[in-house]
């Protein structure tokens, strides 16, 4: 298991694009931040974002959705206007996208809106192509490591794909909501290196249907990581699965996260459509089930509490939580050993790389630079529509894949070779990995006669 998003994330700027010259193709600023000083042109002459807009798709601009002069956009929102694609200074509805002197400068800071108060600013959608290709180049970096390193067996799942308990509530047994933020509070085993995933989430409710909004907390942070919003619509009374289009990622110590707290996965009963009760099975989620209980939830909860243990909670919900949901004080949380609220969960424990990646990005820097050039090449070299500019040299599409590839019939040379050779040179320290997570490679006692 690994948190690729989070990787993704953290090793973007390990290496850096070199600025374009002309002001009309500038693209954002962050992405030529470089830690190690390495730029993706230093990789190769042909890797220029000139060549890569040639491999840019002539649609491209119709991934983001037109303005609508109804909709409200947040901050950050894009959306594509006249022709050109726009940004969002700040919270936005029904200013039209307009051009000023302040917002002409495609290599400003989009965080800060200028004194005319236009909350529209032109953003170069070439940026966002650069950054898919850096991310793609930076999966398919931490993939093959992974696979070369035989690291991939340590990022095993523990426990796969297991629900928090069986069964469903009866139909009479319906939760009043007493205004509170009600949900599973979950501590993960105190190991380095192994990640609770909560992959799909049930709920049981009756009375109505309609959207429920989870919060997922951290004991250590003032704002929820992460929001996720459901849309019930079972009327029979059983449970409905939702998999989320992102599982949550629970580590013991993550990005932004600090060791030894607790996650919070909760729902405010004030906000639950109106009508709607949750359902509540029958469980003491203090203790071990019963022998005889609901079939083998024994030996599931046995094999569950080894990685992580789920309290069910309830706690004050402020009355302006819907509009700024915050973390809660935990001292005041009430533990409510009976109840789930209508909740369930299927979760996997795995063993995750995530976070040593992170701490040891910079030996990726070599690898990225080379993965993410020979990728640009590559996709030049395939592209029967590619618009190459060739007025300062002709390049074919052989010479391109004999850059990449070397001269078969020669000695080792070309880009890929190069990363191949700086694949072989990476050497990740997982010395602080929990020992549930090493490999064992005692191979037995061999004996031979004389």
């Amino acid at each position: 298991m690994i948190r690729l998003k989070e990787i993704q994330t953290a090793l973007l700027n390990v290496v850096g694009w070199q600025q374009e010259y002309d002001p009309a193709h500038l693209i954002d600023r962050r992405l030529c931040e470089s830690e190690s000083g390495l730029t993706f042109q230093g990789a190769h002459p042909l890797v220029t974002l000139a060549n890569i807009r040639s491999i840019m798709p002539d649609n491209y601009l119709y991934k983001y959705p037109e303005w609508n002069t109804i909709l409200t956009y947040a901050k950050g929102s894009k959306v594509r206007h006249e022709g050109k694609l726009w940004i969002a200074l700040r919270e936005t509805q029904g200013e039209k996208p307009t051009a000023s002197d302040f917002n002409q400068d495609f290599n400003r800071d989009f965080n800060s809106v200028g004194s005319d108060g236009n909350p529209w600013t032109l953003y170069n959608m070439e940026s966002d192509f650069v950054l898919e290709l850096t991310r793609n180049g930076i999966n398919t970096a931490i993939q093959q490591f992974l696979q070369e390193k035989q690291l991939a067996l340590e990022t095993r799942d523990l426990l796969e794909r297991r629900t928090f308990f069986d069964g469903a509530a009866r139909l009479a047994a319906t939760i009043t909501p007493t205004g509170k933020l009600v949900g599973f509070e979950i501590v993960p085993v105190r190991a380095m290196g192994v990640t609770t995933k909560i992959e799909r989430i049930g709920l049981q409710m009756v009375g109505a249907t309609g959207k429920v909004t989870l919060y997922l907390f951290h004991s250590s942070q003032v704002a929820p990581l992460r929001t996720v919003e459901l849309d019930f619509t079972n009327t029979s009374g059983g449970f409905q699965w939702f998999t989320l289009d992102e599982p949550l990622y629970l580590p013991y110590i993550g990005t932004g996260t600090d060791s030894g707290g607790a996650w919070f996965l909760c729902y405010n009963q004030n906000d639950l459509p109106s009508g709607m009760r949750a359902l509540n099975v029958s469980k003491d989620w203090s203790r071990e089930p019963c022998q005889t209980c609901l079939g083998g939830s024994i030996e599931s909860w046995r094999e569950m509490t080894k990685y992580l243990q789920v309290s069910p909670f309830a706690t004050h919900a402020p009355s302006d939580f819907a509009e700024y949901p915050e973390m809660f004080d935990v001292e005041r949380v009430g533990y409510t050993n009976t109840m789930n609220y209508g909740l369930n969960c299927e979760i996997t424990v795995g063993c995750d790389l995530t976070d040593f990646i992170i701490s040891q990005r910079h030996i990726f820097a070599g690898v990225i630079q080379k993965q993410v050039a020979t990728d640009v090449l590559r996709t030049i070299a395939m592209n029967p529509d590619v618009r190459v500019n060739r007025n300062q040299v002709n390049v074919t599409r052989d010479q391109i894949l004999y850059e990449l590839d070397g001269d078969p019939r020669g000695k080792n040379s070309g880009l890929v070779y190069s990363l191949r050779e700086a694949y072989r040179a990476l050497s990740l320290d997982t010395r602080g990995l929990d020992r549930i997570c090493l490999l064992c490679n005692n191979h037995g006692v061999r004996y031979r006669t004389v």
